[in-house]
Formats: C-alpha cells, sequence, structure tokens
C-alpha cells in the first residue's frame, strides 16, 4: 500500500528516543528506526515533534534518518525537509526573565532555549550545558524556555498552572512530566502539526507522544498513538496504545 498523502509526526524523547540527561546518552531502537524508512520508502512523510531546538534533533539523528519535517520547541519553530522556516515564534525576554526570577530556585532550574540549543541560567544542574548569569546573556533567537523540576511531577504541574495564568497574553505553559515547557502564546505540538499539514498538502496526518505535552499533538492528528507505559490521560486521548514507535507505524501503514 503506498503511504502518499499521509504523515507522521512523532515526539523525540520518550516515543523515538531513549535519553540520559546524566550521561547525555542517547538510545534508538533499530526496530523503530527500521519502521521509519520503510514507511517514507512508501511514500510518507516523517518528522520529529518535539521540545527540543532544532540543532539537537538534527545532531541526534545524524546519519540515522532523513526527516521531512521539523516541528522543534514545541511548536515554537516548524520547517520543510529543506530546513525554510514554514512558522517561528519568540518569547519577549522579559516575560522570560519574569519566568525566571519566579521560578528559578534550588529545586527547579530555568533553562532558555534558542533555535541551536537549551542555554541553563546560572545552575547547569550536572546538564553540561552552557551556563549564562541571566536571560539577557542568552545570544540568538530565544524562542522558548523550560522548568525542570528535578522530575517532581506536582511540582512542574504547579509551575504550569502559574506561567499559564500570570504570563497567557505571552506565553503557554505544557507540562512534561518533571518539567515545564513554554512557547509563545498560540505555540503548541498540535498547532505545529496543523502547519505541517496545511504547508505540504498532507491528506491524513498520525501523530505519537507520550506526555502530557503530546496531548495538543494527539488532538490534532487524524490518528493518534501512545504507549502502555504513558500517564492515563495520555492514553485516554490517544485512539490506538501500542508498546513501541515501530508498532504505531506498522500500524498506521496497515
Amino acid at each position: 500500500m503506498g503511504m502518499e498523502g499521509t504523515a507522521f509526526a512523532s515526539d523525540f524523547d520518550g516515543t523515538l528516543c531513549t535519553s540520559n540527561w546524566e550521561t547525555r546518552e542517547q538510545f534508538f531502537r533499530d526496530e523503530d528506526l527500521e519502521a521509519v524508512r520503510r514507511y517514507q520508502e512508501a511514500g510518507g512523510l516523517f518528522g520529529i515533534c518535539t521540545g527540543r531546538p532544532l540543532s539537537s534533533v538534527i545532531e541526534s539523528l545524524e546519519g540515522l534518518l532523513e526527516l521531512d519535517f521539523y516541528i522543534v520547541t514545541t511548536g515554537a519553530q516548524v520547517l520543510d525537509h529543506d530546513l525554510n522556516v514554514l512558522w517561528e515564534r519568540t518569547i519577549p525576554r522579559g516575560v522570560a526573565q519574569s519566568i525566571f526570577d519566579r521560578h528559578a530556585s534550588p529545586s527547579s532550574v530555568v533553562l532558555a532555549v534558542t533555535e541551536r540549543e537549551f542555554v541553563s541560567v546560572r545552575d547547569e544542574m550536572g546538564m553540561g550545558l552552557r551556563v549564562v548569569p541571566s536571560i539577557d546573556d542568552v545570544r540568538g533567537k530565544l524562542l522558548g524556555v523550560s522548568v525542570e523540576c528535578r522530575g517532581d511531577q506536582d511540582a512542574a504541574r504547579a509551575v504550569c498552572a502559574d506561567i499559564n495564568e500570570r504570563f497567557a497574553c505571552d506565553v503557554e505553559a505544557f507540562q512534561n512530566l518533571g518539567s515545564v515547557d513554554v512557547v509563545p502564546s498560540g505555540c503548541s505540538k498540535g498547532e505545529g502539526v496543523r502547519i505541517v499539514q496545511r504547508a505540504l498538502g498532507i491528506e491524513t496526518m498520525a501523530g505519537a507522544g507520550d506526555s502530557y505535552n503530546d496531548l495538543p499533538l494527539l488532538s490534532a492528528a487524524d490518528v493518534s498513538y501512545t504507549f502502555a507505559s504513558s500517564p492515563a490521560v495520555v492514553r485516554d486521548a490517544a485512539n490506538v496504545v501500542v508498546n513501541t514507535l515501530e508498532e504505531a507505524m506498522l500500524h498506521f501503514m496497515r
């Protein structure tokens, strides 16, 4: 069966890739990668829909996969196969600084997200990231902010609610288990999927993700997938629950 006119948007961490922030190691299942390649050979378009910045995705997948589109920084930046920008928004630096002032603490670390990298503000949290003293010292386009709550889901939920209440006119926050992705208002993984679908003339869009911040992606996709290990609310939002990305790809191709 040909897959022309279809596209598959996959979350990165926890879906296509298993990552260890402390060691910076990344793991990919060969079966998942091969399933993606077979889907592309059948005429389908495959892209990543992630909170990571563009350069991180490109570097991680170099020599492994060639993507047809990129939805990065939780939808703040959307690009086609040739890295032409289809959509891009930035966060006002004053708002980003206010988020830092309010939420940076010994139990939570604020990271700035540019098109090139995550930048740690004051405390590098053992991630090996570049450290700057304030948001004003971040170079390049400020596409997003990440608040890392050291794996504490309750703390992340509270931070997410606070940001959405206080800065709703400028940004939107999405919980990702023990962290929070903050992007310009109007951006989300779901809006990124809709932009790709319109720009590339996609008839049927599939999406796969494993966490709370993937809910807009699952909602926007015509066919949505998550995993048996995902939180209950995410499983309830998906059309199909699978064990691996390979399983989702094969199901969609059928």
